[in-house]
């Protein structure tokens, strides 16, 4: 288990990297010294060739002298030269008629003064010596001399560097003079045989001009060392950082090596380690305590020491299969102790591989349950004799397990099985006694049974909403369904829906916006929430001056948009420390009296967070508070074509029939279907599956299909794609699954119109009719005209204060049972009205309620779950 740790190089430690560094610059400054020792090298050899080229240039000139058998200059230039030769003198005349004497030179004296002449202009010192001097002042010094004895033993130039004080030396030259026939006439006392050496010229070259010619090179490689110096000191210092970091990695990792190992030793479920081969590397106690084996038994050997004999060799098969392609497996299997008993294990394999992707060990983590399928066993048999003794109650009871376990495994998955069966059963009763209130047939009993029915069932759907709603928001499963929205319609709805309190309160409620855009894709209901619940509050705390509610818009981009809402009052004011526990479930300030469940900002902080925002406070005791948010939103594609949203609607009858096919599981479903549609001129053909519905595609023209979202035998996104392959009709999805990801889920397949349980009649018409281009009757309001059963505005004029207050105050809280109650009031003063209003409570038409009282529009007004508008949207 332990494995060797690796070596760093130096660079972890500060004294291995100053070392590092040390190193560095040594091998800089000696290639730096290096560098300059070459330049002087260079330039010690260019004067070298330029001495000699010299050289050889002034005995080339003498030579030249010679041969040509003299040289003739006036008489004033001729140098003091002690010679053998006679002088020739030559009388010349000048064109003016001036007379000048011309004295012929030695090769001697023309090289003398060439030389002259080059130390003098060059700062060279060109001379020439000898053993055997006639001009005292060419008497040979040290170097000279040793040269010349170079020279005698046959050296054909003599070159040295020789340092000089203050300067960086002279460059020393010296090539032999040979005795030439041409010069025994000038030297023939020298006794020196032709071929011999005569004596040697020299020259002297100050090394300062070729090294200062050097400078620029000896700057630009300093320039270049200290930047690779520094380059160098920068990779030493990353590679001590990225060393450390390593070294500090490493060191981590084996601690905590060492912790797994030891929280491996300390768990109380088995552990074993293996190699490639399966053979066991490690164990730790709870091995031991389980299987009765010593460590040092199991060390080295395969875990099949501890097979039970129980399992198929194709059971293990599947096991390394699994665990070569997937790299793991998990399950429950038999194992034996060492004294022989046979246990039962909850199994999980996982193996580790290497980084060239070979498995290099497997570590297996084991649990005895022996003691679980003891109970689980006995659970069972007491399962047994409990359904034994309860059998009429099988099915409850099988729901409530069914119902349980699915709450283990998702709140999501609960929620939607308790809308589908609960939505289901009610979608027949709801539907079937809407249907039987329309049959004039019924005596007054009968009529009122049926009302009964209906509205014990839609009280029901709405105590359904209520707890889904609220569990939702306990587990946090909450979700945002936005929709296109009239926001200055919302605004203005929400104000004059606390407007009443706050006229009772004595406060003026105030609605501040200015350049809103007008439709928006936002959650309507959570919006709503959020403000009522701060407008409420601001109210409650407020006892004198007003509240206001300030909305503006931020442009984002093109689509989208930010809205930062503010709800300001002049009340009481919050303390920092009461702002601090405000947002807390069930806390309150003030005073009891003041009531409340101290949930409102809870609810309304989670909210906002799901849409984005961050609800906030300001507030100054005694001066007042404010509680601002702020959401992005899309604008609505539509803003300028959208026709607002008809709440009801009627099919008017066929004047050809159609056929259409309905598939679901549930027969009252099916036959609620046929009862709606029949009458209006539909053929109607029922299946409970999509097996039993395919021969009736091919046998019937179906115009259009509606289904569940879940049959027998298939379901979901597969079921509307097999659709699509048989007809291209409009498919319609029928369920009473009305989770939002539902909804979207089967709108995404290519569904025509999606429907939730239980049905919304008028929602089904314009759905059929939009789908089939069916004639479509108005049940609506436009304009402030009255249908059959319409109010007309003005006749809200003929209520009286109280009443109106009351009507108002149950429409604002979707009270059922109140609205019914003052609807029937109102209408047994205003005989007038009784039909229609009955016909409002009765369906259920809030929408229509609220344009009649002038405190919403219809197509924006918040609907009730129980009302027919309100069952076609989404559930979750």
């Amino acid at each position: 288990m332990n494995d060797t740790p690796r070596n760093f190089l130096p660079f972890t430690g500060w004294a291995g990297t100053s070392l590092v560094l040390l190193v560095w610059t040594v091998l800089t400054l000696v290639s730096l010294f290096t560098q300059r020792e070459q330049l002087n090298r260079t330039a010690a050899e260019l004067a070298r060739i330029d001495a000699v080229a010299n050289l050889k240039k002034d005995m080339a000139i003498r030579k030249w002298a010679s041969t040509v058998e003299g040289v003739f200059i006036r008489e004033q230039h001729i140098p003091v030269v002690n010679s053998l030769e006679q002088e020739e003198r030559v009388t010349a005349v000048r064109f003016t008629g001036e007379q000048f004497t011309l004295v012929s030179v030695t090769p001697m004296h023309l090289l003398l003064a060439i030389q002259g002449m080059t130390n003098q202009e060059f700062g060279s010192r060109e001379r020439l010596t000898s053993k055997q001097l006639r001009n005292p002042e060419n008497v040979a010094d040290e170097w000279e001399t040793r040269a010349l004895e170079e020279l005698e033993k046959g050296a054909s130039i003599v070159t040295q560097a020789l340092p000089k004080k203050g300067g960086h030396g002279l460059m020393r030259a010296m090539i032999p003079m040979q005795m030439e026939k041409e010069c025994l006439e000038c030297h023939r006392d020298t006794l020196v045989p032709v071929g011999g050496l005569r004596g040697g010229a020299t020259i002297s070259i100050d090394l300062n001009t070729y090294r200062a010619a050097q400078e620029p090179t000896w700057r630009a490689i300093r320039v270049w060392h200290g930047a690779i110096w520094l380059l160098g000191l920068l990779v030493i210092m990353m590679l001590h950082r990225v060393f450390t970091r390593r070294a500090a990695e490493f060191q981590r990792q084996e601690e905590q090596r060492r912790e797994n190992e030891a929280a491996f030793a300390a768990m109380a479920e088995g552990a074993v380690i293996t190699d490639d081969k399966g053979d066991i590397l490690w164990v730790n106690d709870a091995f031991c305590q389980i299987s009765g084996y010593a460590r040092s038994e199991v060390i080295g050997r395969n875990p099949r020491l501890l097979k039970s004999g129980m399992h198929e060799k194709s059971f293990y098969t599947a096991l390394w299969q699994q665990l070569q392609e997937k790299g793991y497996w998990r399950g429950e299997i038999w194992n034996r102790r060492k004294n022989g008993e046979i246990f039962p294990e909850d199994l999980s394999i996982r193996a580790l591989r290497g980084p060239e992707g070979s498995i290099r060990r497997y570590i297996s983590i084991f649990s005895d349950i022996t003691q679980r399928k003891k109970n689980e066993s006995e659970l069972a048999a007491y399962r047994e004799h409990l359904e034994e003794l309860v059998r009429q109650r099988t099915e409850e009871l099988t729901e409530a397990r069914d119902a349980a376990e699915a709450a283990n495994r998702s709140k999501s998955i609960f929620l939607a099985n308790m809308s589908h069966e609960l939505r289901t059963p009610l979608n027949a009763v709801i539907g079937f006694s809407r249907l039987m209130a329309g049959d004039p047939g019924l005596s007054p009993v009968r009529q009122e049974n049926v009302r009964i029915i209906s509205h014990s069932g839609e009280h029901l759907l709405t105590l359904i909403n209520d707890v889904l709603e609220l569990s939702k928001i306990e587990s946090g499963s909450m979700q945002v369904r936005p929709e296109e929205i009239d926001l200055p319609e919302l605004l203005a709805q929400v104000v004059e829906m606390m407007s009443l309190r706050a006229e009772e309160g004595g406060l003026r409620l105030d609605l501040n916006y200015a350049e809103l855009p007008r439709l928006v894709l936002l959650d309507p209901g959570m919006l709503r929430q959020i403000l009522l619940n701060l407008l409420s509050n601001a109210i409650k705390f407020t006892r004198e001056g007003g509240v206001t509610l300030r909305v503006t818009a931020q442009p984002q981009d093109e689509q989208n948009v930010r809205l930062c809402f503010a709800v300001r009052d002049t009340g009481i004011g919050i303390s920092s420390e009461d702002q601090e526990r405000i947002f807390s479930s069930f806390e309150q300030i003030g005073s009891a009296h003041q009531g409340g469940t101290g949930l409102g900002l809870t609810i309304s902080q989670r909210y906002v967070e799901l849409m984005g925002g961050e609800l906030t406070v300001h507030s100054v005791p005694g001066q007042g508070s404010e509680f601002a948010f702020s959401i992005t939103v899309p604008v609505s594609e539509t803003s300028r074509t959208h026709p607002p949203r008809l709440p009801r609607a009627q099919l008017l009858p066929l004047t050809q029939p159609r056929e259409l096919l309905v598939l679901d599981e549930s027969e009252e479903s099916r036959y609620l279907l046929r009862e709606m549609l029949a009458p209006l001129g539909f053929t109607l053909h029922l299946a409970a599956d999509w097996k039993t519905a395919q021969p009736l595609l091919v046998a019937h023209p179906v115009a259009a299909i509606i289904t569940d979202w879940r049959l027998p035998d298939a379901g979901g996104t597969e079921l509307l794609q097999d659709i699509a392959r048989h007809v291209s009709v409009p498919v319609f999805v029928f369920t009473a699954d009305a989770l939002l990801e539902t909804r979207q889920a089967a709108l995404q397949a290519g569904a025509a119109g999606f429907l939730s349980k239980p049905l919304s009649e008028p929602e089904l018409h314009r759905l059929l009719a939009e789908a089939l281009a069916l004639p479509l009757a108005d049940a609506n309001v436009p304009g402030g005209a009255a249908t059959e059963d319409g109010l007309l505005p003005a006749e809200c004029a003929l209520l009286q204060v109280d009443e109106r207050q009351q009507l108002e105050a149950a429409a604002l809280t979707l009270n059922p049972l109140e609205i019914e109650r003052m609807l029937a009031v109102i209408g047994d003063r205003l005989p007038a009205l009784a039909p229609r209003l009955q016909a409002i409570a009765r369906e259920r038409r809030y929408s229509e309620l609220w344009s009649w009282l002038g405190i919403g529009a219809a197509a924006g007004a918040p609907q009730p779950a129980s009302t027919p508008d309100s069952a076609s949207k989404d559930e979750t």
